[in-house]
């Protein structure tokens, strides 16, 4: 009689249990935002001791990294200007070409809105192309290499995720050099510049 009222029990529950299996839905887990943000820029200046033009281009990279509230970017850059120098005991007309290529540590936090700071170092080298003529005439041209380095501060303004302006001023070093008799000094400078910068 148990036997019956189980196999009667069991026949009954058979038909609940069959019907269409259970569907396992998996969704798939969002993507997350990526931590490091790319960005290209430049600027455009003006040297005061050299009272030069000076230019650059930027290409770098916004990190995840904080520092006592300070977000950390990385980024280089290669800049240009010229240094127009006289030298009465060999020379004169001594024009130079200067490229300076840098490695840009730079920190940048929010003060109010849009708006915010920023300051960094860098350090690099720059290529100098240098045009002489002495005074017998002769033409003298070479190029090298000499060390630079600067550190910056400045406002920023978020015009919107993808775009920001800013300006700011940079205390510049750069190595004196000797080339073929020709006396490039270059020394130090305090740059002023505004740039604009496009995130991706």
């Amino acid at each position: 009689m148990k036997n019956k009222l189980l196999l009667i029990t069991v026949a009954l529950a058979l038909p609940a249990m069959a019907g269409e299996p259970a569907q396992v839905t998996t969704t798939p887990a969002p993507a997350s935002p990526s931590l490091w943000s790319w960005f290209i820029g430049g600027t455009a200046g003006y040297l005061v001791d050299a009272e030069e033009a000076y230019y650059s281009g930027q290409v770098g990279v916004d990190t995840p990294w904080n520092v006592g509230g300070w977000n950390v970017a990385m980024y280089a850059e290669v800049g240009y200007t010229q240094a127009d120098n006289r030298d009465g005991a060999m020379f004169y007309n001594v024009d130079t070409d200067v490229v300076p290529v840098t490695f840009n540590f730079k920190l940048e936090r929010p003060i109010s809105g849009n708006l915010g700071a920023y300051l960094g170092v860098n350090l690099g080298a720059a290529s100098l192309d240098i045009d002489a003529t002495n005074n017998n005439g002769a033409r003298v041209s070479d190029d090298a290499w000499v060390f630079t380095t600067s550190v910056f501060g400045g406002l920023v303004y978020n015009v919107n995720p993808a775009f920001e302006v800013f300006g700011g001023v940079r205390w510049i070093y750069m190595d004196d050099t000797d080339i073929r008799g020709v006396n490039v000094e270059l020394s130090d400078d305090v740059l002023f510049e505004a740039g604009l910068r496009f995130n991706f």
